[in-house]
């Protein structure tokens, strides 16, 4: 009876941990992507499967390289990781606050209530004349 309790207290302590993981490009081994000029880019959470996670944060650190740095910073989510949509406040179903990219080296974060998507996305388009990298993490817990 001991062992099963122990065992019991372990299996619950593994499950309640958080999930660090970092955004990706479409190579699994890129987690670093550049924005230049108005192109638009992506990086892409892997599968998520937190059991009782009771927020999510997506932080994002952009780096300037040269120019102005400018754009609009997005973040989506989905449900099979192939059909993405900027994520939506669950009181109001209004479009979450996207994130206006400022000329430095800065860094963004959005936090939400549990943790809605199976997938997470952030999408970066930029503006004018610019060179900028940028990298994601998201905490699930």
């Amino acid at each position: 009876m001991r062992k099963f309790i122990i065992l019991s207290l372990l299996l619950i302590g593994f499950s309640a941990q958080a999930q660090l993981r970092d955004l990706r490009q479409v190579d699994p081994a890129k987690t670093l992507d550049t924005v230049t000029n108005t192109a638009t880019n992506t990086l892409t959470s892997i599968k998520m499967t937190p059991s009782n996670a009771t927020s999510t944060t997506v932080w994002v650190a952009v780096t300037k390289i040269s120019g102005t740095v400018g754009g609009t910073i997005t973040l989506m989510g989905s449900l099979d990781g192939t059909n993405f949509k900027a994520m939506n406040t669950s009181d109001t179903q209004t479009a979450l606050a996207t994130v206006t990219a400022t000329d430095a080296t800065n860094t963004y974060h959005w936090r939400v209530a549990g943790c809605p998507f199976q997938y997470y996305r952030v999408s970066w388009t930029g503006t004018g004349t610019m060179a900028a990298s940028f990298s994601a993490k998201i905490l699930a817990r």
